[in-house]
């Protein structure tokens, strides 16, 4: 079989990658790549969805009319979700669905599954709960009042909504019981442990990093007359600008362009214990897996906008990810500085 090239900012191909996907590549950050094509272990399982249930978020009108409909509180409607929201998960390697179904201070009811990726390490999937806060951020949600879930929340999602700006109101219910997050992570390490300045804007809250792309990041979009390939650039800065990264200030965002034509986007949000961080091709995938994509094979381009000299950068995850669940994908990385 042919084998990949790879394509740097000035549109040469390298060779000196033999053709391989390899850990280390000098050339990959400057441009456009084409990630090995090498044929998947197994075919890739379809995005399961419930017939009766396939609404990952509901406006606060239909919130409101279930209530009445079924004379049902809040906190009941919110558990009696649970099910129907696992369904939608997509877990190929535990095959252990888990739903959460969280109620905004909009009035929005959002949803969140866990999503596992075959043939790819377990520490690359997103939880039920990470998927909810992602989901609320794409709606501009400013906080999340309350929240079910199926399973009592592992110790790595406690940690992350430590990020909220609404970690002290918010209420879990799960076991039949409602909790706090003080009472499920006491003396817990969170954003006032590293950052200094108190106004810093938490997770939900309305975040700006002003970054622009570099000069040569604009003439490869220059190059490149196509609205897809555009509207992923333009989806890619504008989620980087917005990510959520007070700890290590190295904004990222992602967007995924399908055969279809359809545009989603991700950014990157940081959790202040580092691990729970969320790296912004997950909260792409969390957009596209919302909008009812069914298969990641269907993307065929990714735009990846990251700062340039950063010691954070996404890049290296993003091809591994990209080589698994959408391998004929072309990712372009473009660099960013500030404004």
């Amino acid at each position: 079989m042919d084998r990949p090239t790879e394509l740097l900012a000035n549109g040469h191909a390298d060779s000196s990658a033999h053709g391989q996907v390899t850990g280390i590549h000098p050339t990959e950050r400057q441009g456009s790549y084409i990630v090995d094509s090498s044929p998947q272990d197994a075919a890739e399982p379809e995005i399961q969805s419930n017939k009766g249930w396939e609404k990952f978020w509901l406006e606060a009108t239909e919130v409101q009319d279930l209530l009445k409909e079924n004379k049902m509180t809040e906190d009941e409607l919110l558990q009696s979700l649970i099910t129907p929201a696992s369904s939608l998960a997509r877990p190929p390697i535990s095959s252990f669905h888990v739903g959460a179904v969280g109620l905004g201070v909009s009035g929005r009811l959002y949803v969140g599954v866990n999503l596992e990726f075959a043939r790819l390490p377990v520490n690359n999937s997103v939880h039920a709960e990470q998927f909810l806060v992602v989901n609320a951020v794409h709606h501009e949600e400013r906080a999340i009042t309350k929240m079910a879930v199926s399973a009592a929340p592992c110790g790595h999602c406690r940690q992350f909504y430590s990020e909220l700006c609404c970690a002290e109101t918010i209420m879990f219910f799960f076991g039949g019981k409602s909790f706090g997050l003080a009472d499920i992570l006491p003396q817990r390490f969170g954003p006032a442990d590293l950052l200094t300045d108190p106004d810093t804007p938490l997770l939900l809250q309305p975040q700006h990093n002003p970054l622009e792309l570099t000069a040569e990041a604009q003439e490869i979009v220059a190059s490149r007359n196509e609205i897809p390939f555009l509207e992923a650039v333009k989806a890619a800065l504008q989620q980087a600008i917005q990510c959520y990264a007070p700890y290590s200030h190295c904004p990222s965002g992602l967007a995924i362009a399908t055969a279809g034509g359809a545009v989603y986007s991700g950014p990157y949000l940081e959790s202040a214990a580092f691990n729970p961080s969320l790296g912004p091709l997950q909260a792409a995938v969390i957009d596209a897996v919302t909008d009812g994509i069914a298969y990641y094979t269907e993307v065929q381009e990714v735009v990846l906008v990251e700062m340039k000299d950063a010691h954070v950068q996404h890049a290296a995850n993003v091809r591994i990810i990209l080589k698994q669940i959408a391998p004929s994908a072309l990712l372009t990385v473009l660099l960013a500085e500030p404004s």
